[in-house]
């Protein structure tokens, strides 16, 4: 099944729109698949990026924002959560996240499925949006490896095309 654009891209220029500010640097920080990681910087979200070797978007440096593409063009955010709590910089969490065009054929039931047959991502809808989300969230708290990191936005983007189909009913 072929899914409707990605909102991905959409809702970082959305959110440049709003205020938010676009930076690109040159030069994302270097991956280190062996380092644990208690916080995660922008740069860090960016390493992630350039390690699985997808194409940058935009970024929002200040925001712990990066919305990246992979090769098979599947476009998808990170951004930071629990950011800057004091005594910790950086945010302790981190959201990988995809966005599709809401199918009319997404119900509650076929939701549920979809969250059912895949028990390491959370699938939803935003039906006043009109956008399917496949999401992955990563606590960092006590610490976690690059690499950790690294494959857990490989396990959302490895399974969610599938698990947006079974939300939309074609599975």
């Amino acid at each position: 099944m072929k899914m409707h654009a990605l909102r991905a891209a959409l809702f970082a220029g959305a959110f440049t729109m709003a205020g938010g500010t676009v930076v690109v640097p040159a030069m994302a920080q270097e991956y280190e698949p062996q380092k644990v990681k208690k916080s995660v910087s922008t740069a860090d979200l960016r390493a992630l990026v350039a390690s699985l070797g997808h194409e940058e978007l935009r970024v929002v440096e200040e925001e712990y924002f990066v919305v990246a593409r992979d090769s098979d063009g599947l476009s998808y955010t990170l951004y930071g959560t629990a950011c800057d709590v004091e005594p910790i910089s950086g945010c302790q969490g981190i959201m990988a996240q995809v966005r599709y065009d809401l199918p009319d054929t997404v119900t509650h039931a076929r939701l549920a499925k979809a969250n059912l047959e895949n028990a390491a991502l959370n699938v939803w809808a935003d039906f006043e949006n009109q956008t399917l989300g496949v999401t992955r969230y990563v606590v960092i708290d006590h610490g976690v490896t690059m690499a950790n990191l690294r494959e857990n936005i490989a396990v959302l983007l490895s399974l969610a095309p599938k698990a947006a189909n079974t939300a939309n009913g074609e599975d």
